[in-house]
């Protein structure tokens, strides 16, 4: 049975794609570690963007987003391995299973411009996911691991948005100018 978090769940501020997150990842699961049980919070900890290969899928929601974020990856290597002309085999993860909608996706984001758009349409399609998997958690752990995996979408790209930021900056000032 599954851990409700009624009070910790409630001082979440809500998440939306695109804005700045609210607070940091480590913030969030130093927050964390003062709510939750151990094992609990070793689940949140395992629930990345990028999850490792071989992590066990007993929680629901972790598992369904393993699942999503392995298929995504699949359908990613092959799209780019039949534009390269390789076997895209020995990139898969897991088993390759063709997803239409998965494919669909892909093949949407591909046709952007610039990879960072590219990128950015991914992480929206991650985002939709996230919100799908979400539904009918609201103070649960189910909750907690999908906020986190949000937070993470939103931390990476607030960190992007730094660094081009910053080398604006750097082409504008020209350090080499001002050091003159």
């Amino acid at each position: 049975m599954s851990r409700n978090y009624y009070y910790f769940a409630a001082t979440l501020p809500m998440l939306t794609f695109g804005t700045q997150p609210p607070i940091s990842n480590e913030d969030f699961l130093a927050n964390c570690g003062d709510f939750l049980c151990r094992g609990d919070l070793e689940l949140i900890k395992n629930a990345l963007l990028t999850p490792p290969a071989g992590i066990k899928k007993r929680d629901s929601a972790l598992s369904r987003w393993i699942d999503f974020e392995d298929a995504s990856r699949n359908e990613l290597v092959n799209f780019r391995a039949k534009k390269l002309g390789r076997d895209p085999e020995k990139y898969f993860r897991g088993e390759y299973v063709p997803d239409p909608y998965i494919a669909a996706m892909v093949v949407s984001a591909a046709q952007a411009d610039n990879p960072l758009l590219v990128e950015r349409r991914i992480d929206l399609a991650r985002w939709e996911k996230l919100e799908e998997i979400e539904l009918q958690h609201y103070f649960d752990l189910q909750f907690l691991i999908v906020y986190y995996l949000k937070l993470q979408i939103l931390n990476k790209w607030d960190s992007i948005r730094a660094e081009k930021g910053r080398a604006v900056l750097d082409e504008l000032l020209k350090p080499e100018e001002i050091n003159q």
